[in-house]
């Protein structure tokens, strides 16, 4: 019955009980009292009645319990609600906080910043102030105003009385709910440094592992712009941009020292390739006044370079008569020009055969076989290149219609090869075979090849020769020569 109406009063609920009690009631007051049976159905009408007062009284509990209970489950339910939306606020903070920190870009952190709690709290002047410990201040370098960005030049120095100065030396949070009746001395300031008057400010220390970095300030020009619920986002918020803008700033200076670096390995790259370029040359020049063997051995640190070789082939060649007719020359340049073109081919000669080029001497040019590597055909290798340099004079000296010859001379024999010099280096031959094979140049016949019975020895199997006979020869005696006419 309790159940039926849940508008009903108690009274109500039991009101058919109570009108069968009154009906009952109604018939003992007519009946006499002296009957004994009577009496115990009147007794029990009676407690019948306290019965019902009874559950009366039983239900009206019951529905205050009821009633406190459901007050304490919608306490509950409102409880888990704000639970609930506080862990979401927290979990989006905290996701947000991650966002920001990972952003290394300061004024897209700051407008992350603006954006995050724009709908949350006026923000009429959002600022981050870094830390400049040289100067003693603090420039808000990164700053939004009225919602956008602007350069900003603002700064604070700590050795004077500002709310920048006070964050710094405790080292903790500044509240100002309404800057005209907290700190009057400091209005001017304030609307020096933010061009207005905000009246509702909140500073921030920013800091990574209790180093201060910086200061992170909201402002309102509300007064009591900010519950104590903004200022714990706002708390949570400051720990999140000191690590995004230490982060930042950290990022920046190591691309600056990247930068640096890299313009540095630039400059290196291209001293290297000066140098590199430098060496090449020297080493060109160096291979050109020595022989490659000898031009390492040198580098590699020796300092006497002295080698004795059983036997190499030594040439030389004379322009016969170019220094009478270099005299008639109209001008010097034509006498190197003619020289130049001579040798560059004597050179070029040489190189096809392997042979070492040792000198040129005025219009006398030297070459040998055999040295500084040794070999077992250096002799022939030699005639072949005289043979060769005798056909490319004849043409080069048709070519200038000029009047002078060439004799070459050989021998073959042993020599001491070395350096000597320091400053300018001569890499030279001596010895008794370099004499002789100078003598059969200079007893020599212009556009012929003459040659020593040893040359004759160890190439008639393979060149044709014209034996001269028996000569004297300056400072040798009677000795035997041979001109070296062809291949055979």
């Amino acid at each position: 019955m309790a159940g039926e109406k849940s508008g009903e009063s108690h009274e109500e609920i039991f009101e058919h009980e109570f009108e069968i009690l009154q009906r009952f009631k109604e018939k003992f007051q007519v009946t006499s009292d002296s009957n004994s049976d009577l009496v115990e159905y009147k007794i029990l009408g009676e407690n019948y009645e306290q019965l019902l007062r009874q559950s009366i009284k039983l239900m009206k509990i019951g529905d205050s319990t009821q009633r406190r209970l459901i007050k304490t489950q919608n306490q509950l339910q409102e409880a888990n609600d704000q639970i609930e939306k506080s862990y979401n606020n927290l979990k989006a903070l905290s996701q947000f906080g991650q966002s920001i920190t990972s952003s290394l870009d300061t004024k897209e952190i700051i407008l992350s910043v603006l954006h995050h709690i724009q709908p949350m709290m006026s923000t009429d002047v959002l600022s981050i102030g870094m830390y400049e410990e040289d100067k003693k201040q603090i420039k808000y370098k990164f700053c939004v105003k009225n919602g956008a960005y602007v350069p900003s030049l603002a700064f604070e120095k700590l050795n004077e009385k500002n709310f920048s100065s006070l964050c710094f030396e405790k080292k903790q949070e500044i509240i100002i709910q309404d800057i005209e009746s907290e700190n009057p001395d400091l209005v001017s300031s304030i609307k020096e440094l933010w061009d207005d008057l905000t009246h509702s400010l909140v500073y921030f220390p920013l800091k990574v592992e209790d180093r201060f970095i910086g200061i992170f300030t909201v402002q309102s020009l509300q007064k009591n712009a900010y519950s104590e619920n903004q200022l714990n986002v706002l708390r949570t918020l400051a720990s999140y941009v000191g690590i995004a803008i230490d982060n930042a700033d950290a990022y920046k200076n190591l691309s600056k020292k990247n930068k640096q670096l890299n313009d540095n390995i630039e400059k290196i790259n291209s001293l290297n390739e000066g140098l590199e370029k430098e060496r090449q040359k020297s080493e060109k020049l160096l291979l050109n006044i020595l022989p490659a063997s000898i031009a390492e051995r040198l580098k590699a640190g020796e300092n006497v370079i002295s080698d004795y070789f059983p036997e190499a082939t030594v040439m030389f060649a004379d322009l016969a008569g170019f220094t009478k007719m270099s005299a008639k020359l109209a001008s010097p340049e034509k006498l190197v020009i003619i020289l130049n073109e001579i040798f560059t081919e004597f050179d070029m000669v040489a190189n096809k055969y392997g042979l070492e080029k040792i000198k040129t001497i005025g219009d006398c040019y030297m070459v040998a076989g055999g040295i500084p590597v040794t070999s077992t055909d250096h002799t022939e290798r030699v005639g072949n290149a005289s043979i060769d340099m005798l056909k490319v004079f004849t043409e080069i000296k048709a070519n200038w219609d000029m009047d002078f010859g060439i004799r070459i001379g050989m021998h073959v024999g042993s020599v001491v090869a070395g350096v000597i010099g320091q400053n300018k280096f001569v890499y030279d031959l001596w010895g008794d075979t370099v004499n002789t094979a100078s003598r059969m140049e200079s007893h020599g016949v212009p556009g012929r090849i003459n040659c020593s019975s040893e040359i004759y020895q160890k190439l008639k199997d393979k060149f044709i020769f014209e034996d001269r006979g028996e000569m004297e020869v300056k400072g040798k005696g009677i000795m035997r020569m041979y001109f070296l006419n062809n291949r055979k």
